[in-house]
């Protein structure tokens, strides 16, 4: 049987040194963005009970989620969002809360990812949710957060893509295709795979109408400025597609308003998890990350199924997707802190140790050395950039 004591399992990382206090940093910007914000912070148990997540419409097929069993013969689940848990939370412990309610968190999360696709198991996810209001201001706000924090982490090229969940359920409401044939549909439109989309439309083209057949065949098309909202406007007469470009439309007029237009762009054809979402979606790309870095949208079914029915949007950011951005672009770099190495006879322990303490009062790394040889401890000093303080 082989040894695995001096390994770690695939998908997770050991995480050291700078790359470790630039993260804790990160988790901080955006924690205190949340607070000042009126968010209220909250953590779920990193174990659920399996059923929390094996919900209709829920966002992951069973087979991501990583699940084991209890003492007595239950399945769990190691957390596999912080969304459902949110939602588990707010529908069975804050029913009597005051709405609408801001919350807040920032935990990791497991997934089970395919070998070699780069991406981790667990993955640092911080986010927040506004439950309890429907209101599109709702949807605008989360949307300028996400970019608030984005920017305060330090990231500049990235772009928030604007869609509508609603969009292509107007579409394909009154076609006769079951489930897998629409969810066939909705890939192929969301991953933009012309190929496979014609051959659907072909094969399925009896079951449309002209109108909805050639909007469909636009759809993985209409992405750039706000400018895509008329152009699609004049090609549907469909009155709930209609309703769901004047919502994107709103959204977008909103942030630009507070001058972060820049940082926006519309994409229609941005179509995930069909029964999940009920409204505006979006996600965010920046230069470095290869996925997604934020990812979020309304989703006002999701409570109901813990015993609330409350509207909801949110987003949730990829913590490492961040790190990795500001690595890939020469953004990682950090304020070199001053730092000193205090040496000390063994005698003069409570010398060396008040004079450490008092340079750490003002800022400075200070640390004690042990050395017996002061030409050890130099050298030690030396190798790790330190100033050299003898007592």
């Amino acid at each position: 049987m082989a040894n695995w004591r001096k390994y770690i399992p695939e998908g997770t990382k050991d995480i050291l040194f700078q790359e470790c206090k630039k993260k804790v940093q990160i988790e901080n910007i955006l924690r205190e963005i949340y607070i000042n914000s009126g968010f209220l912070e909250v953590k779920s148990p990193t174990l659920e009970f399996y059923d929390v997540f094996n919900i209709e419409n829920s966002t992951l097929p069973q087979e991501k989620i990583y699940k084991l069993i209890d003492g007595q013969g239950r399945i769990l689940a190691l957390r596999a969002d912080m969304t459902t848990p949110i939602a588990r939370i707010v529908g069975t412990k804050l029913k009597d809360a005051v709405y609408p309610l801001r919350l807040c968190y920032t935990s990791n999360v497991y997934r089970v990812n395919e070998s070699l696709n780069g991406k981790n198991s667990e993955i640092t996810q911080s986010g927040v949710e506004v439950v309890g209001i429907k209101d599109i201001n709702a949807d605008a706000e989360v949307i300028i957060m996400g970019i608030k924090a984005l920017l305060n982490c330090g990231l500049e090229n990235f772009k928030i893509e604007i869609g509508h969940a609603e969009m292509f359920k107007a579409l394909v409401e009154d076609v006769n295709l079951d489930y897998e044939e629409k969810e066939k549909l909705r890939e192929s439109i969301d991953t933009k795979n012309f190929t496979a989309l014609n051959e659907i439309l072909h094969e399925n083209k009896d079951k449309f109408e002209k109108s909805s057949l050639n909007i469909l065949k636009e759809l993985p098309k209409l992405f750039g400025g706000i400018d895509i909202i008329e152009k699609t406007s004049c090609i549907t007469c469909n009155k709930r597609a209609i309703r769901a470009l004047e919502d994107v439309r709103k959204v977008y007029e909103i942030v630009e308003s507070i001058g972060l237009g820049e940082y926006l762009s519309v994409d229609l054809g941005m179509v995930y998890h069909i029964d999940y979402y009920t409204g505006i979606i979006f996600r965010g790309y920046t230069q470095g990350f290869g996925g997604n870095i934020l990812s979020g949208g309304r989703y006002d079914n999701l409570i109901a199924q813990f015993g609330e029915n409350k509207p909801a949007t949110g987003f949730a950011i990829d913590v490492d997707g961040i790190i990795k951005s500001l690595q890939t672009n020469g953004n990682f770099s950090d304020k070199n802190d001053e730092k000193v190495l205090v040496y000390y006879n063994k005698q003069n322990f409570k010398e060396a140790y008040e004079r450490a303490q008092s340079l750490r009062e003002k800022g400075i790394v200070a640390e004690i050395t042990h050395f017996d040889e002061e030409k050890e401890a130099r050298e030690y000093a030396h190798s790790k950039n330190m100033k050299f303080l003898k007592i």
